[in-house]
C-alpha cells in the first residue's frame, strides 16, 4: 500500500528542488526504460537522474512493482 503520510520520507533522496524527489524521478525514469524504444540518455536528462540514482533506487522500483502485482491478482 502506498504511504501517503506527510511524514518526510528519510528514503525519498529528497534534493530540495520543487515538485518529485529524486527517488521518484528515478521511478518515472525506470519506467520510462521499461519501453526499449525510448533513448536512454533522453529520459535521464528529461527526469534529471544518473545511473546512479537508478542503481540506488532499482530495488524499491522493484518492490513498488510486486506490490502491483500482488494487487492485479
Amino acid at each position: 500500500m502506498l504511504n501517503f503520510s506527510s511524514a518526510p520520507d528519510p528514503n525519498a533522496d529528497d534534493d530540495g528542488l520543487p515538485g518529485l524527489s529524486r527517488k521518484h524521478r528515478a521511478w518515472v525514469a525506470l519506467y520510462s526504460l521499461e519501453n526499449p524504444a525510448f533513448d536512454r540518455r533522453q529520459i535521464l536528462r528529461e527526469n534529471d537522474v544518473t545511473e546512479a540514482d537508478l542503481v540506488r533506487h532499482m530495488e524499491s522500483w522493484m518492490q513498488l512493482q510486486r506490490q502491483h502485482r500482488q494487487k492485479q491478482r
